[in-house]
C-alpha cells in the first residue's frame, strides 16, 4: 500500500534528518563533472575539478574554477553572472527564457551553461530536503523492480518558479532509503528524457549522499542504456555550515 508521508519521512531521516538540515545554512562541494553533454553544447571540460558553494534554503550558488582557474560564477533563478576575480564580466537575466526553442543539439553560451549546471547541481545536492520546500508536491507512485531490488518511487512536482529540469520528476528509493535513480525531462534540452543513477553513498557531516552519479538517456519504456554518459558527477568532498 502506498504511503507518501511514511516514505518521505523515511527518506528524509535516512539522509540526515530535517532538524539537522534546517540547522545548516550552506554547503561547499568539490566536484569533477564530465560527460558528452558539454562538448555537444560547445564546451570542453568546463566543470573539471571545480568548487560549488551554495545556500541550502534558497536557490543560490557559486562556481569556482568554472571554464578556467580564474573564473567564477553566480547563480539565482532570475540571474546568472560570470566573474573574473571580483569583476563581473557578463550577466544574463531571466536565463530560463533564453533556452526557448532549444533542442539537444543547440549550442550554449557560457552563461547558459552556468545556469544549467548551477540549478542542476543545487537540486542534486539538496535532494531530498528540497522536497520539503514551500510549494513542492510529493506523491508515492507504484514501486518498480530494478535488478534485484523493488524500489519505492516518489513523484515530485516543483513550483513553476523553481529552477529545475522539469516540474515533474521521479525518485526511486531502496527499502533502506538510498536514492538509486532519478528520472526527469530537461526543459532546457527541449524536454528530452534522462535518468540519473546514484551510487557510492557516503556521509558528510551527518548528511548522506551518493558520490558517483551517471546520467543516461531515458527510454519511453523506463529503460536506459549506459552509453553514452550524458553527464558524469563525482563528489570528491562535501561540507555543510
Amino acid at each position: 500500500m502506498k504511503n507518501t508521508a511514511e516514505l518521505l519521512e523515511k527518506v528524509i531521516d535516512f539522509h540526515g534528518g530535517a532538524d539537522f538540515w534546517n540547522q545548516q545554512q550552506g554547503l561547499e562541494a568539490h566536484l569533477n563533472i564530465g560527460g558528452v553533454t558539454w562538448p555537444l553544447k560547445g564546451h570542453d571540460d568546463p566543470l573539471k575539478d571545480v568548487q560549488f558553494k551554495a545556500d541550502l534554503h534558497q536557490q543560490k550558488g557559486i562556481w569556482k574554477g568554472i571554464f578556467s582557474t580564474n573564473t567564477s560564477s553566480e547563480f539565482s533563478p532570475l540571474k546568472v553572472s560570470l566573474l573574473d576575480g571580483d569583476k563581473v564580466e557578463e550577466s544574463l537575466f531571466q536565463p530560463k527564457d533564453s533556452f526557448q526553442g532549444h533542442t539537444i543539439e543547440t549550442p550554449w553560451s557560457k552563461l547558459q551553461l552556468v545556469y544549467f549546471s548551477s540549478y542542476a547541481t543545487w537540486n542534486y545536492l539538496t535532494t531530498p530536503f528540497n522536497f520539503l520546500m514551500s510549494g513542492v508536491q510529493v506523491k508515492e507512485l507504484e514501486p518498480r523492480e530494478e535488478g534485484n531490488e523493488v524500489l519505492r518511487r516518489l513523484e515530485v512536482i516543483y513550483p513553476a518558479d523553481f529552477a529545475t529540469h522539469s516540474r515533474r520528476q521521479v525518485f526511486y528509493y531502496s527499502e533502506e532509503g538510498f536514492l538509486r535513480r532519478h528520472d526527469y525531462w530537461p526543459e532546457v534540452l527541449g524536454g528530452s528524457s534522462a535518468t540519473q543513477i546514484v551510487e557510492n553513498y557516503k556521509s558528510f557531516s551527518g548528511i548522506q549522499t551518493g558520490t558517483k552519479r551517471r546520467i543516461y538517456i531515458l527510454n519511453e519504456d523506463g529503460s536506459y542504456a549506459k552509453d553514452p554518459v550524458l553527464v558524469s558527477i563525482d563528489i570528491k568532498g562535501l561540507t555543510f555550515n
